[in-house]
């Protein structure tokens, strides 16, 4: 037999196979490939087909509950196992390709620097961190917390892909990264979604905006409270991976899958939502054409994480079972993705930085004659930026561009 023979539902029972029968082997047993026990047990049965149980348990070290379970699965084991060795004896041995830890340090020197601007923007313009940075600063530590977890997967899982290849060891911990990775991701997603809400709350007290964000952030947490509730008790087990071959594991009839993809697919129109919101706002002030493009501009860089988004939910699509696939693109994606999101919802704090220090940059410029100083010698500043840096306060009292937009 050849590999070319197996199908892709034989390949998978194969990994399978050695990752249960591995698993309730002793500890002895737990360092070394899972397929060592199953051609073991193959050439146990090649050499004598009429093995005992008492052969099988001296062999594997298996107690009597153990075969038990094997034989209430797998029954007649001199007729199934020798075929699974014959499976497992073929299969070839894909290597989880590639490393994100140059991703991972790659990004967070790239948020630290972003949020360490933000900080930098709002304590220079206002004199104080508003709500919204405090919580975006939570995302930044929740994201660099999800990072560092699928660092370790990556780590943890070795250099095989298939169960097969890998110790019973490296799979239940690298799963365990997993699992713990799927849980949090919502939550990461969440923040950076709550932060930008709230700036987008303070930005204006018109109605329709304040509506369309209590809106979106309702939708938003009820769908990170799904994904994150249903991951985590999907089975009877939240710590499913020390119950991997655990007889008493029941799941939940869901598929995993079409639940991850569904809250992916809703989380990607709630960012498609976050960017929309604010353009109505900026449509209605009185601006020349250069500066508003400028604005949705600013406003609308989040979009960039909606690529990154879509990108994970294909390679989730493609990668999600634990066979002979790496989850290596899943994490990579969604670093990008969930960096790229906190980068992006900066995008108007950096600006007022840039309009503050570096006019000139953006056509802004400042007059050199008697009376003029401070932020009140600009002789050309648009509404928006006025928003960006006047506005930004806890609980923004009335100004004329709110006026405005209240009387529009």
């Amino acid at each position: 037999m050849s590999m070319s023979e197996l199908t892709t539902d034989q390949i998978s029972t194969a990994n399978t196979i050695c990752f249960y029968l591995s698993g309730i082997a002793p500890p002895s047993w737990w360092d070394r490939a899972g397929r060592e026990i199953v051609l073991a047990l193959g050439e146990l049965f090649s050499l004598n087909p009429n093995a005992t149980d008492a052969d099988v348990m001296e062999l594997t070290g298996w107690n009597q509950a153990n075969l038990d379970f094997v034989n209430s699965e797998l029954a007649p084991l001199n007729e199934t196992i020798p075929m699974f060795s014959s499976w497992v004896s073929v299969l070839e041995h894909p290597k989880s390709t590639g490393s994100i830890i140059p991703i991972f340090v790659v990004f967070t020197v790239l948020s630290t620097f972003v949020i360490g601007l933000r900080i930098w923007s709002r304590v220079s313009i206002l004199g104080r961190v508003q709500s919204f940075d405090w919580l975006a600063i939570v995302a930044y530590v929740i994201i660099v917390a999800w990072c560092a977890l699928a660092v370790y997967e990556k780590e943890a899982s070795g250099i095989f892909a298939s169960y097969c290849d890998k110790t019973y060891n490296q799979a239940r911990y690298s799963q365990a990264a997993y699992f713990m990775g799927m849980t949090l991701y919502p939550i990461a997603i969440l923040s950076i979604k709550f932060a930008l809400l709230l700036f987008y709350h303070n930005l204006s007290t018109w109605k329709p905006l304040r509506f369309a964000v209590y809106i979106t952030a309702f939708i938003s947490f009820a769908n990170a409270m799904v994904a994150m509730f249903m991951w985590l008790y999907q089975c009877n087990y939240p710590d499913i991976w020390n119950h991997g071959v655990d007889p008493t594991l029941t799941c939940a009839a869901f598929d995993p899958l079409t639940m991850v993809l569904g809250t992916g697919i809703i989380n990607i129109i709630t960012d498609v939502a976050i960017w929309f919101i604010p353009l109505p706002l900026v449509w209605r002030l009185q601006l020349y054409p250069r500066e508003r493009n400028l604005a949705i501009v600013t406003f609308g860089l989040g979009a960039v994480a909606w690529i990154a988004s879509i990108v994970r939910l294909v390679m989730i699509k493609q990668y999600l079972q634990y066979t002979n696939n790496s989850t290596t693109p899943i994490n990579a994606w969604a670093m990008v993705e969930l960096n790229v999101a906190l980068i992006c919802s900066s995008a108007p704090a950096l600006r007022a930085l840039l309009v503050k220090h570096t006019p000139k940059f953006l056509s802004y410029s400042y007059p050199s004659g008697p009376g003029s100083s401070g932020s009140d010698s600009a002789t050309k500043i648009s509404r928006v930026e006025k928003t960006f840096v006047i506005s930004q306060t806890e609980e923004r009292s009335s100004s004329p561009d709110e006026d405005y937009v209240e009387k529009a």
